[in-house]
């Protein structure tokens, strides 16, 4: 199998060679001396020597034709019969036989005779109007080519390249007998009016099929063949001349086929419903054939079919046609149309920079008159300092506005990540990467199916693969749905994941130096600080005793704090009671302990602080007040856990201590996003402390 490379060059060298034939069709055109032109109503030829004179008929010494300005006619099927045309047909046979024989004369309004000297074509004679239709027509069949190849083998995409071949086809063939000189060959007429025909009918069948099939294909093939079906009746129609005006042959079928694909549209708009990607495209698609394809509807096709006027210049109307491939051209590059890569655009601008030079050339030629130096540096100039700049320009504004440097994802997916670990939300870190990067509209997570990191469904999904936790994140319809996923996407994706990885070390590393930081302090003060407090035990009195089994304890907690183990709600409760039991003993109080059992994990930090703000409301009710019996109630409904301490001590004036004591739990209670109540219930002191838990059952 060829190349991609070699087979864009055959098909390159395939339109090159369609375009050298056409140009060598219209050099065999006749051409005389004498320039023929249409003043109101009247034929009038410039003679070479005699000026300027009204020509009434054509002759060649036997029979005599009439000369009428409806042979200058640019498009001869806006006549409005097919007997009109065909007469149209036959007098240029005539006229171009007495030509080539050279006994042809002119017959002017004083019945004066002019011979008419048949001369060769030069190709410097060939007008503007025929550079332009053909190069229009050729440069449509290139964007097609482009597509094409790369593309996947694909019914819309079939359609789309044969509205390219029949584009260069209805264009290349008016541009011949449409830019004449004034005389061709009628069977040649014929055959190119014929070839403009088919052409014509073929491109609204095919745009008509790929409405119908991009961007989602219609369940149904037989809607398909019967564009084409109806293509093949209406070319039989039109050339076998079944109906007597080409307006019932050839342009009410044209017009009809093409507003049955616009159906098309209305469809695929339908279906697109949820899918933010296909839409775009569509839009997309739908702008640029409307813009391509109503200049000529509305100046050509509807004058004919109406007979209310002339219709305008049929060479400058083809141009139009540009647009809607143009427009395919930018698709590609922002909406990834047909899966293609920005290289096509890259190709296609250069190709376009070459054709715009040429035609500035051309226009600088004719509308100047200069010198061929002259108009060549001219055109350099204008190129060089309007064209390029203001291609770069609208390259940047359109299509690179959409591609982010390193700098700026970088600048949005970092600050995610690290926001993400000081919120302790390390898990979320690659998600609001991703978010910040591409602004999906959609981001969903599943088990990992595969380590790549690929686009799977032309451009509306991203993959990427988390290998570290055994994930792939699903990404859906870039930028709010703004754009699709390309190659370079997956690209920056990868740097992100590699980002997220190299911060997620950092974090562990940071982790694991503070808990080696943490151990070694943990050392030193259970060896140092603990064996002094056993020292001070053993020689304390006994009234001291307690003070220092509080400092004991309070050493115990701090130190498995800093072990960072985690601990079950039901061992917690079993160490607060024995605890809180051992306090009222040595205060001589009485404990009522109610606890329901609770298989919740809590986090070092949390029964850390649990532990501090519950001894704080002991010591208070124990130290402070002439408390009896304390009740201490601990229960957990959902994910928050209560705790009611209880005492029966309460006075009217309390002193200063416990105020500072509950401030200081009612500042654990809100580092852990929990609340601290303090009231009098009943003649009794109650502090109710609520704390959410962030851990999980076991």
């Amino acid at each position: 199998m060829l190349s991609l490379k070699t087979r864009i060059i055959t098909g390159l060298f395939l339109v090159a060679l369609y375009g050298l034939t056409a140009i060598a069709i219209a050099l065999t055109l006749p051409s005389s001396n004498m320039v023929f032109q249409q003043n109101d109503e009247q034929l009038v030829a410039h003679l070479p020597d005699s000026g300027k004179v009204t020509v009434v008929a054509f002759s060649n010494g036997q029979s005599t034709l009439p000369a009428t300005p409806t042979l200058l006619l640019e498009e001869p099927d806006v006549l409005p019969y097919y007997s009109d045309l065909n007469r149209f047909f036959d007098t240029h046979s005539k006229l171009s036989q007495w030509l080539t024989e050279g006994t042809l004369l002119l017959v002017d309004d004083a019945d004066n005779h002019y011979p008419v000297q048949s001369k060769q074509r030069q190709l410097t004679q060939l007008p503007g109007l025929f550079w332009l239709q053909l190069v229009c027509g050729l440069a449509g069949m290139v964007i097609c080519i482009l597509v094409w190849v790369p593309a996947k083998r694909e019914l819309s995409i079939h359609s789309f390249a044969v509205t390219g071949l029949s584009y260069v086809l209805f264009s290349s063939a008016a541009a011949i007998y449409s830019t004449r000189d004034f005389f061709i060959s009628g069977s040649l007429f014929t055959w190119l009016s014929g070839l403009n025909h088919f052409g014509a009918l073929l491109f609204s069948a095919s745009l008509a099929a790929f409405l119908w099939n991009y961007p989602r294909r219609f369940p149904y093939r037989w809607l398909t063949a019967g564009f084409y079906l109806t293509f093949a009746v209406a070319i039989v129609i039109d050339q076998g001349q079944w109906v007597a005006s080409p307006v019932d042959g050839f342009h009410s079928w044209v017009m009809g086929i093409f507003l049955a694909g616009l159906l098309g549209s209305v469809w695929q708009w339908r279906q697109t419903r949820q899918q933010q990607g296909d839409r775009s495209a569509l839009r997309w698609v739908v702008i640029s054939i409307v813009a391509g394809t109503a200049f000529f509807a509305g100046g050509m096709i509807l004058p004919a079919m109406l007979q209310v006027a002339q219709p305008a210049s049929q060479g400058l109307l083809f141009t139009t046609f540009l647009l809607m491939y143009l427009g395919m051209a930018l698709g590609v590059v922002r909406h990834r149309l047909f899966a293609l890569e920005p290289w096509w655009f890259s190709l296609w601008s250069w190709l376009l920079g070459g054709l715009f030079i040429m035609l500035t050339d051309l226009l600088l030629a004719m509308m100047l008159s200069l010198s061929g130096p002259v108009t060549l540096t001219l055109s350099v100039a204008l190129i060089g300092w309007l064209y390029f700049p203001l291609r770069q320009y609208l390259w940047k504004k359109m299509f690179l506005r959409h591609r982010q440097e390193l700098d700026e994802w970088l600048a949005q997916a970092l600050p995610a990540m690290l926001k993400a670990q000081q919120d302790t939300q390390a898990n979320a870190g690659m998600k609001q990467a991703l978010n910040a990067v591409f602004q999906p509209l959609a981001i969903d997570v599943q088990p990992m199916m595969d380590s790549h990191i690929h686009i799977p469904d032309k451009g509306q999904t991203l993959i990427v693969p988390e290998p570290l936790e055994q994930r792939t994140w699903k990404l859906q319809h870039a930028q709010q749905g703004g754009r699709i996923f390309n190659r370079q996407d997956t690209q920056v994706a990868s740097l992100v994941l590699s980002l997220h990885q190299l911060v997620t070390e950092a974090r562990i590393a940071h982790a694991k130096g503070v808990r080696e930081e943490r151990l070694r302090i943990r050392r030193d003060m259970h060896d140092d600080l603990g064996a002094k407090l056993l020292q001070l035990l053993h020689r304390s009195s006994d009234t001291t005793k307690p003070l220092v089994r509080e400092a004991i304890h309070d050493l115990r907690d701090l130190l498995k704090d800093m072990e960072g183990e985690s601990l079950s709600l039901e061992a917690a409760t079993l160490q607060w009671q024995e605890e809180t039991l051992q306090r009222c003993k040595d205060h001589g109080a009485e404990l009522v302990w109610q606890a329901r059992a609770s298989t919740t994990v809590l986090g070092a930090s949390e029964f850390s602080e649990l532990t501090r703000m519950l001894r704080e409301a002991v010591t208070n009710a124990l130290k402070h007040a002439s408390t009896t019996v304390l009740s201490v109630t601990v229960e957990q409904r959902g994910s928050v856990l209560t705790l009611i301490i209880e005492n029966d001590g309460v006075n009217a004036d309390h002193p200063e201590g416990p105020v500072r004591g509950l401030k200081i739990m009612d500042s654990r209670a809100r580092k852990l996003g929990g609340d601290c109540q303090y009231r009098k219930v009943q003649g009794r002191w109650q502090v109710r402390l609520e704390v959410p838990l962030s851990s999980t059952m076991v």
